[in-house]
């Protein structure tokens, strides 16, 4: 019996320990079913409101006058007077004279160029007089035996170019005289003075430098891209100068813009406008009234007024990768689209075409973006202290205008 039990055991217990488990997993109790919940990301949009952008360039330049020359001695001699307005900083106008050179010389050459001319005058009368003679003493001789020798036609075109000869040297002797008093050759202020009383100057010597006050000229670089943004007619292109001065507000002026120079320029690859302002020192008006002069060597800043971009829109630089743009339709589907890029800043992209009036943009790019996303669109209102104007810099590094 010992025997038997002892057999049969082991194989009693592994039933019984079955049964119990199988007990146990049919008696579990059953886990709950829950709803599996769809996650939808969330995107900022804003809506594509189509408007006009106004664009703007921006450059830099120095202040230098259009008209600008050296005044040089034309006749060597001795300065003996100077005019108190022949000095650096002076405003001087056209025609006032400057300087004088000592000329008892000139006017002794001038008299003996006289006295000459009258003597050359003299001898062609008599020369005519004997002409005359000599056609009335060979009246009787055939007009085929007259000789010109006889007639005196050689004699007398010989005293016909010492009179021109005479003529010519008197006007030059004239000149000379004229040209020992040093005149302003046009309105201008007075940069540079190397002479004083008693200087002796020779031909061709620098005597000073005028610049011209009519006209300041500026040269603004910019690059050839954003030069095409430019309207050809200069009547549509407002420029606006700027400069600082020390601890006080900002000066303005307006410029007319006068064309480029018409090539690029090798070393820069630039672009260079020219603008002009009229009247720089404000010469024209009482000396009360000059408030805002320009003066020559100023460094300004110029804002140039470019074509406006016509039903254009207007959305943070990011937002365009590759001229591609996010859009969520009605349903909040996403969707990629192509967009023309006009235009851009440090901050803005600004499209011409490919977006419609109302459409919403995705103003972030969801990683691993595919079309036809599910997404919760959530509308963002552009501040309205957003202006809707371009400000296009350049840099000598950027050619792309950007």
């Amino acid at each position: 019996m010992g025997v038997i039990i002892r057999r049969y055991l082991p194989v009693v217990i592994l039933l019984l320990f079955a049964g119990v488990s199988a007990g146990l997993l049919l008696n579990r109790p059953q886990p709950q079913q829950k709803m599996i919940e769809k996650i939808v990301p969330v995107l900022d949009v804003m809506q594509v409101k189509k408007q006009q952008l106004n664009f703007n360039i921006n450059s830099y330049g120095m202040v230098k006058p259009k008209h600008q020359a050296e005044l040089v001695a034309q006749v060597s001699g001795i300065v003996n007077r100077l005019d108190p307005a022949f000095a650096v900083g002076q405003f001087v106008r056209k025609g006032q004279v400057l300087a004088y050179l000592d000329d008892d010389d000139y006017h002794a050459d001038l008299a003996q160029a006289q006295a000459t001319l009258a003597q050359a005058k003299a001898k062609l009368e008599q020369e005519i007089a004997h002409g005359i003679v000599a056609k009335k003493n060979l009246r009787h001789v055939a007009v085929a035996k007259q000789s010109a020798l006889g007639l005196r036609i050689p004699q007398r075109k010989q005293e016909q170019a010492n009179v021109k000869f005479a003529q010519a040297a008197l006007a030059r002797a004239q000149r000379n005289v004229a040209r020992t008093t040093i005149i302003a050759p046009f309105d201008g202020l007075i940069t540079e003075k190397a002479v004083n009383i008693g200087t002796h100057v020779n031909v061709g010597e620098q005597l000073g430098r005028i610049f011209g006050t009519d006209v300041a000229r500026i040269r603004l670089p910019v690059t050839p891209q954003a030069f095409s943004f430019l309207d050809t007619n200069s009547l549509n292109t407002r420029v606006i100068l700027a400069s600082e001065r020390l601890g006080q507000p900002y000066q303005h002026w307006q410029a007319d813009f006068i064309g480029t120079e018409g090539i690029i320029d090798q070393q820069s690859r630039m672009v260079y406008l020219i603008v002009d302002v009229f009247d720089p020192y404000q010469l024209q008006h009482p000396s009360s009234q000059r408030a805002d002069v320009l003066k020559f060597g100023t460094f300004v800043t110029a804002n140039v007024a470019a074509r406006p971009i016509n039903n254009a829109v207007k959305l943070q630089r990011h937002v365009v990768r590759n001229d591609h743009v996010i859009l969520v339709d009605r349903n909040g589907l996403t969707q990629m689209r192509k967009v023309v890029v006009a235009r851009t800043d440090l901050d803005y992209a600004y499209i011409s075409s490919g977006l419609e009036e109302g459409e919403l943009v995705s103003l972030t790019w969801p990683d691993n973006h595919l079309d036809g996303k599910e997404v919760t669109p959530i509308l963002n209102t552009p501040s309205k202290t957003e202006q809707a104007t371009l400000t296009l810099t350049h840099s000598k590094g950027t050619e792309n205008g950007d």
